[in-house]
């Protein structure tokens, strides 16, 4: 080798020996999220099907940027947030061999601002899995106790003190399932023959008090979705013949105030029907229920949809009929002056003539394996299409949006 070259040789050796040297390692740090005053941040989370065993609730600031998210466990499905203290509750199940073996049930509690888990509660090892939630899990008004509903298939409630942090107690509600407030104290648990039970609790979270209502709606006939909608004491069910229940829940009273119906006779003909999983969400200061509606076979009221049908629940009156970009599988809408309306969209990226192409030729399966998901954001007055958030990691498909 002459000289030049080793000169040469040696200055590369001694290059790469000093980047070596100024070679840093990444380490772990704490991110802090930023006070959200009256910003507009939204949820999406559930199951990751068909990843049931790695739950996600992903978290997005109003301009659909992912700001963070939370990793929840097997075939997770509920989540609230306690603004009262700045924490997150969510509901979680964990096997000790991943997917199987000992079964651990807990409420974690976690900090919002960091995201990070503050404390565990750990509960009964049954509480409710399933891919609608709505009402599985229901905090009192003034955010100090949780209920979440059980199934072994025997039916009860485990109530937890979110404020002292411990598990207060488990009621049985044999025929009785999904949770609806009404007070800081008073719950109502929809019943198989069409009634309510009436749960009180004391100041501890103990109950008091347990009452069946008289039949409010037909169970075989006209049987309700669980994914009703509240506007002050009064939740709005629909049924799967398409009519609006009105019920009054108000401490000690529950009784049927009002009922319409969703269709008129031609829409019905045209086989309008309700449709997605959680298909109801409502506007309390403009007195606005939102309905996500589809044409097709009554049997296919939980599928997909590109239809909002928003009402006046003061006269039943149809407002507006909002066509969604993309198809959803459930919705929220927040409060406020500004209203928007979030929607769990799925997202195809290919256009429509190929869409419509893999459809006839390789049917719905083939449009499943390459759609992602997204949430939409509408304005929740004029319907207009807002924007979308970014894409939610591959791995599974989450069913479920709400407001921060």
């Amino acid at each position: 080798m002459s000289r030049f070259k080793r000169l040469i040789t040696s200055l590369m050796i001694l290059y790469a020996a000093s980047a070596v040297a100024e070679f840093v390692p990444e380490t772990a740090f704490e991110e802090i999220l930023p006070d959200n005053n009256g910003q507009q941040w939204f949820w999406a989370y559930g199951s990751r099907i068909p990843s049931n065993n790695d739950g996600q609730a992903y978290l997005f600031d109003e301009s659909g940027k992912r700001l963070g998210q939370l990793s929840t466990g097997f075939w997770f499905n509920s989540l609230a947030n306690v603004k009262s203290r700045n924490e997150i509750v969510t509901v979680e199940s964990y096997f000790s061999r991943g997917s199987r073996g000992e079964r651990t049930d807990l409420v974690a509690i976690h900090d919002a601002r960091t995201l990070r888990v503050k404390s565990e509660i750990a509960i009964p090892p049954k509480r409710m899995n399933g891919v609608k939630n709505n009402g599985l899990l229901r905090l009192t008004e003034d955010e100090r106790f949780a209920l979440i509903i059980n199934y072994t298939p025997a039916q009860s409630i485990s109530i937890v003190d979110l404020e002292k942090g411990v598990f207060v107690e488990e009621v049985e509600t044999p025929g009785c399932s999904v949770i609806y407030g009404a007070g800081n104290r008073d719950f109502y648990s929809i019943c198989g023959n069409g009634s309510f039970l009436q749960i009180k609790l004391d100041d501890d979270g103990k109950v008091v008090a347990r009452k069946r209502s008289e039949r409010l709606f037909d169970a075989v006939n006209d049987f309700v979705s669980i994914a009703a909608s509240r506007i002050s004491d009064t939740w709005y069910f629909v049924s799967r013949q398409y009519n609006v229940y009105a019920i009054k829940m108000a401490g000690d009273t529950i009784e049927l105030v009002d009922t319409w119906s969703l269709v008129s006779d031609a829409e019905r003909e045209d086989q309008w029907t309700i449709a997605a999983m959680d298909h109801t969400t409502t506007h309390a200061a403009t007195n606005r229920l939102y309905v996500m509606m589809r044409q097709g076979e009554a049997h296919q009221f939980e599928e997909a949809s590109n239809h909002v049908w928003v009402y006046d629940v003061a006269t039943g009156e149809k407002l507006d009929e909002i066509e969604l970009a993309e198809p959803a599988v459930a919705m929220k809408v927040s409060q406020g002056q500004e209203p928007k309306l979030y929607t769990m969209s799925f997202h195809f990226p290919i256009p429509i003539l190929a869409q419509l192409w893999m459809f006839i030729f390789d049917g719905e399966d083939s449009l499943l394996e390459i759609a992602r998901q997204r949430v939409s954001v509408y304005d929740g007055l004029t319907g207009e299409h807002r924007r979308d958030s970014e894409l939610i990691p591959h791995g599974g498909f989450v069913l479920y949006t709400q407001p921060w």
